[in-house]
């Protein structure tokens, strides 16, 4: 595999992610807005220059989706104490909240990957166990797990951030 293939394997799982969970509210938002929510609640108490820094999004694009999220009350800021000019961005206690609903409503992936297969023109039994197997695993070797996120977020959360 090299890099373009990793990208348009990204770019299809992303969109398959997307298909998949029901929020329609998240569905909404530009891919773009989304990944920056993403950067947010994987990195809770994080300032606009570290979301650009790991996003590679402009300034400007991070600071406008950061208010536009915290306008809709999935983000809350705060001045940093250590440096009064940063602002520290985190997920409301009200988003966690929902995240947590949606994450007991969301069923297993086997309608969205069989669908992907058949899209494909490569749908077999087999083919949907290798398949939900190697997602498996490279879920498990490349990301945080949820429950990691969430209790880091809802510490950050309890930390004292508010809507500004």
């Amino acid at each position: 595999m090299n890099s373009l293939e990793l990208f348009r394997l990204s770019r299809r799982l992303l969109k398959l992610g997307v298909r998949s969970i029901p929020s329609p509210g998240f569905r909404e938002l530009p891919t773009s807005v989304r990944m920056v929510l993403l950067d947010v609640l994987e990195n809770p108490d994080t300032t606009i220059s570290h979301i650009v820094e790991r996003t590679g999004f402009p300034q400007s694009h991070v600071s406008s989706s950061v208010a536009r999220l915290r306008d809709s009350g999935v983000l809350i800021t705060a001045v940093d104490p250590e440096d009064r000019r940063r602002t520290l961005v985190s997920p409301s206690a009200a988003h966690l909240e929902r995240v947590e609903i949606t994450k007991r409503e969301l069923g297993p992936i086997d309608a969205v990957v069989e669908a992907a297969l058949v899209e494909a023109g490569t749908f077999s039994p087999d083919h949907l166990k290798e398949a939900k197997l190697a997602l498996e695993s490279l879920a498990r070797l490349l990301t945080p797990s949820a429950s990691s996120l969430t209790a880091r977020a809802q510490q950050s959360s309890a930390k004292g951030l508010r809507s500004c």
